[in-house]
Order: C-alpha cells, then sequence, then structure tokens
C-alpha cells in the first residue's frame, strides 16, 4: 500500500505541475458552463424555470375582448412566462420585429364589437424567424385567444338558428355574455409541481463536470502506457515492489485528480454562477461514483490501444459519445421509447439523474440507484479493462 500510495503522489505531483490538467479538469468545464448558460440561459426568467418570451402588443382596439387578452398577458408575465411591451402601432411592431424583437401581436380598432357581433376579426402576429420560440408562443397565445371568441360566437349562432331568426345585434351582448358563463374568456392556471429540478446554470455546470472527468482522469489511468512510451515502466518493474502496486498508484492518481477536479468545479460553480447542486452528502456520493465510472471506462478503452496518443484519443471519442447519450449537455432524461433506453448505458445518464434529484430537493437515499449504477459500470468495465491490459502489467 505504501508502494502504490508513493507512485500516487509522484504521479499527482507530475500532472499538478502540468498546466494542459488543470485547463481540462478545471478551466474549461466552467468556462464552458458559464458561456453556455449566458447564451442559452439568458433566454431563461429569473428563476430558470423556462423560456421568457418577449412579446409586444399592440391594442388598436381597447374594447372589452382585448381587455380580456391583455389581462392573460398580465398574468403570464406575472409568472414569468412572458414579458409584455407596449408598441405605438402596428407599424411600429412590424418595424421593431423585423429589427430582432422576437414578436408582436396586433389588437385591430373594432375587435371586441365585432367578436361581440360576429363578424370576421384578424389578430395580427409578426413573428421574427431567428426567433423560433417565441414566435411559436406568440402563435399559440393569439391562437388559443381567438379559438376562445369563435366557440361563443358559435354558440351565440346557434341560438339564431334554433330560433330560426335573423341575428338581432341588440341581443347579442346579453347572449355573449351568457355564452361565457359570466367568465372571462380564457383562462390560464399554472400549477408548480413540488420539485424543481435543474435550473440552467445548475444543469450546464453538473452536464460539465460530469462530461469532463472522463477527460481527467485519463491523466491518472492512461499513466502506465506513457511509462512504457517513455522507457520508464522497466525501472519500475525492476523495482521492489508489487506489480499491484504499480497499478495501484496509478489509479490512485486518477482519483484524486477526477475527484478534485469535480469539487473544485462543484464549489466554483456555485460561487460564480449560483448553481444549486443540492444535499452536500448526496453531491459527494454522486462525484465519487462518477469517478470510479470514468476510470473504468478509460481503462477499458486503453486496453485497445497501443500508445499513450491512440488511448487518449480512443477514450476522448468514447467520452464524447457517452456524455450526448447522457445528456450532459442537453437533457434526456423525459426522452421516450428506443433512445430512452439507450442512454441508460451511459454512466452519464445515471450521475444526471441523480444530480436532478438532488436539486429538486430529494433526499440522498434517492440518489443512491443512481450512484449504484455508475459505480457498476465502472467496476465493470475497470475489471474487464485491466484483464485485458494484465500482460502489459506484467511484462516490461
Amino acid at each position: 500500500m505504501g508502494a502504490a500510495f508513493t507512485i500516487g503522489m509522484k504521479d499527482l505531483r507530475q500532472r499538478l505541475r502540468d498546466r494542459s490538467a488543470w485547463i481540462i479538469a478545471v478551466i474549461v468545464p466552467l468556462g464552458l458552463a458559464f458561456i453556455l448558460n449566458a447564451t442559452i440561459g439568458g433566454a431563461a426568467g429569473s428563476e430558470g424555470g423556462g423560456f421568457l418570451t418577449e412579446i409586444l402588443v399592440v391594442d388598436d382596439d381597447g374594447g372589452e375582448v382585448s381587455a380580456a387578452f391583455l389581462d392573460i398577458l398580465d398574468d403570464l408575465e406575472a409568472d414569468e412566462i412572458v414579458s409584455v411591451e407596449t408598441a405605438t402601432s402596428a407599424a411600429d411592431a412590424q418595424s421593431r420585429v423585423q429589427d430582432g424583437f422576437p414578436s408582436a401581436i396586433v389588437i385591430p380598432e373594432s375587435f371586441t364589437a365585432a367578436a361581440q357581433q360576429g363578424s370576421p376579426a384578424t389578430i395580427t402576429v409578426y413573428t421574427n424567424p431567428d426567433e423560433q420560440i417565441a414566435s411559436q408562443v406568440a402563435l399559440a397565445l393569439a391562437q388559443g385567444f381567438a379559438a376562445e371568441i369563435n366557440t361563443v360566437q358559435l354558440s351565440v349562432a346557434s341560438v339564431f338558428v334554433g330560433e330560426g331568426t335573423d341575428a338581432d345585434p341588440a341581443r347579442i351582448p346579453g347572449l355573449v355574455a351568457a355564452a361565457q358563463g359570466g367568465t372571462p374568456l380564457a383562462t390560464v392556471a399554472g400549477i408548480e409541481t413540488e420539485g424543481e429540478g435543474f435550473d440552467l446554470a445548475t444543469y450546464f455546470a453538473i452536464g460539465m463536470a460530469v462530461f469532463f472527468v472522463f477527460f481527467t482522469v485519463q491523466f491518472g489511468v492512461l499513466g502506465l502506457i506513457e511509462e512504457r512510451d517513455q522507457g520508464t515502466k522497466a525501472r519500475l518493474l525492476a523495482a521492489p515492489i508489487p506489480r499491484a502496486a504499480i497499478v495501484g498508484g496509478k489509479l490512485i492518481a486518477a482519483f484524486v485528480l477526477g475527484l478534485v477536479s469535480m469539487l473544485v468545479l462543484w464549489i466554483a460553480s456555485s460561487l460564480v454562477m449560483g448553481a444549486e447542486w443540492g444535499n452536500p452528502v448526496g453531491v459527494i456520493v454522486l462525484i465519487v461514483a462518477g469517478v470510479i465510472a470514468a476510470m473504468g471506462v478509460t481503462a477499458l478503452v486503453a486496453a485497445f490501444a497501443r500508445t499513450a496518443e491512440q488511448a487518449g484519443g480512443y477514450a476522448a471519442i468514447v467520452a464524447v459519445v457517452l456524455g450526448l447519450l447522457g445528456g450532459t449537455f442537453f437533457p434526456v432524461s423525459q426522452a421516450s421509447g428506443f433512445f430512452s433506453l439507450v442512454s441508460k448505458i451511459a454512466p452519464h445518464r445515471w450521475l444526471m439523474d441523480g444530480f436532478n434529484l438532488l436539486t429538486a430537493g430529494d433526499p440522498v437515499s434517492a440518489v443512491i440507484p443512481s450512484a449504484l449504477a455508475a459505480v457498476a459500470f465502472g467496476v465493470v468495465t475497470g475489471v474487464i479493462g485491466l484483464l485485458m491490459a494484465r500482460k502489459m502489467v506484467l511484462t516490461s
């Protein structure tokens, strides 16, 4: 054990003096998480719960029906789902959307009168092709409100058809009120479920930490191949120490590097980005599980390589594929069908699911299955990799 510890500490000192190790382990993942949160997360609300859609509104009507629509938008704005601004005219709204504003909704003059009399009326929505999400939200709001109006108009028309009489303008307002049942033309109910899960800052911070730990551990796991390529492995094998101590030292270095990397990213992202990783005990459990999984994958991949450069290339390819499949860059936990099933072969998926439970406020016990799945993945792949590489370990 003492020999393994000595070898591990030697490798750690060597790696810590290597600037590339710090870049891969801390600087790149933290920087990438910050950039992704600033660009993609910039469209999110203050609580990070979803995209905040900006909508310009022009009310040329000023009537009861348009007021009901504006009340809906006010409720959505209060829930931080949309951000509403007013424009002076339809031409002004169209110009601002052409200049880059996400979307605009124009309620025409006499819209209330037309709606109450059953006459055609058109709500105009200006959309920005570069803002697809905001455009679809604005269109959905306008279409939903128009559908409510059409429902009321149909109810009013059915009364006159049933009576076999022509439409009486004097009766229409009363029939409209009756069709509405004394309630607004449309309502929006916001329901907050238990547990919030990831906000964007936390998601990207955890995702990048999980993704890059599979690169960080390579500095330790691939150490034996580097020793061979540099001609120093023969001296290690000639030393009066067990062969297992050599492998153990490399694994100790890899484990500590991965552990330190994720701990630093946890603390730094919490301070710099406001990321909330959840219960500290649960976080440490998942971090340890993630490091073990990363070490196992790297050991297995390295067994197929002949040089350190080749091993690093193979490990990078596998890490990227598993990272994308496991949802470190975009959520896959809600995917359905075959993709959801396949994504579970990636330890990243289990780790991200576990962290999601922690950020939602679940107890540590809830993440144990995810942690065990990641550890099992690492142990199985690691044992296979070491067995395949035993010839290199035992011979000079």
